[in-house]
């Protein structure tokens, strides 16, 4: 019975967490996305912020660098407006009768920033290298340990996740070890989401020249100055009502 305590309060946890998390994503996407300029604008929105510490997903782990990797990149499922779990690079899934196998199928218009199409492999590879302890995450055994195998990446025992499994270039199969209502939830977490392979092995801090998949894509970056982002004309989603999303960065604040 304690056990079982210990598990519903966990799971409470980290609902709130995620929650409290995603509401303010959620409000700085419908900036960005949902807003709409005049035309004297010329399609620019100019806000203010602080330089992130990272832009690598996996490694993300704050919100001043969260604000701009949710619109760098995306993971297979992210919230709706009700704050529930939804389609994003994955159209539509299955779960096995005893809550432990999801069937991911992934839509095939899906592209990184570079028009590469996004697939099963990418994912594979993205959660591997987020739970390789080389990585460095604070965050993959929080939002990917439910995941069969994820423990022994972790502890640096195996190079690959048991529980993830490709089965064509749009399906993804994904084991976890025990029925849990908010999995789905954890995938919208930065930590979940796609990365280019040949990106990050460019090596040094490839980050600061992202190849993601999200609406938009970093087109400047001054450090303590100034961060631009423009829009990704290649999104599978709705384009944003914008051209460019200049931020003021706080060293370069009068």
């Amino acid at each position: 019975e304690l056990k079982s305590n210990n598990h519903s309060l966990q799971s409470q946890m980290i609902k709130r967490t995620l929650h409290i998390f995603l509401s303010v994503v959620l409000v700085c996407s419908l900036l960005i996305v949902g807003c709409q300029p005049t035309e004297a604008e010329e399609q620019v929105l100019n806000l203010y912020g602080i330089d992130p510490y990272t832009l690598d997903p996996a490694v993300s782990s704050e919100m001043a660098s969260h604000e701009y990797v949710m619109q760098l990149f995306n993971g297979l499922v992210r919230l709706d407006d009700n704050l529930e779990p939804g389609p994003d690079i994955a159209r539509r899934w299955q779960v096995s009768d005893d809550g432990r196998t999801y069937t991911f199928y992934l839509r095939d218009n899906a592209r990184f920033h570079n028009g590469r199409q996004v697939k099963a492999e990418d994912f594979e590879y993205s959660w591997q290298r987020a739970c390789n302890p080389d990585t460095g995450s604070q965050t993959a055994a929080t939002y990917l340990g439910d995941i069969v195998g994820v423990g022994q990446v972790l502890a640096g025992e195996s190079e690959e996740i048991s529980g993830v499994r490709v089965i064509d270039d749009y399906t993804l199969e994904v084991t976890i070890d025990a029925p849990k209502g908010y999995f789905l939830s954890k995938l919208t977490y930065p930590t979940a989401f796609v990365v280019d392979k040949a990106n990050v092995e460019s090596g040094g801090d490839w980050w600061r020249t992202p190849n993601g998949t999200g609406p938009f894509r970093l087109k400047q970056w001054d450090e303590n100055s100034l961060l631009v982002l423009e829009r990704n004309e290649l999104y599978y989603g709705e384009l944003a009502k914008v051209n460019l999303v200049t931020f003021s960065l706080w060293g370069g604040v009068p």
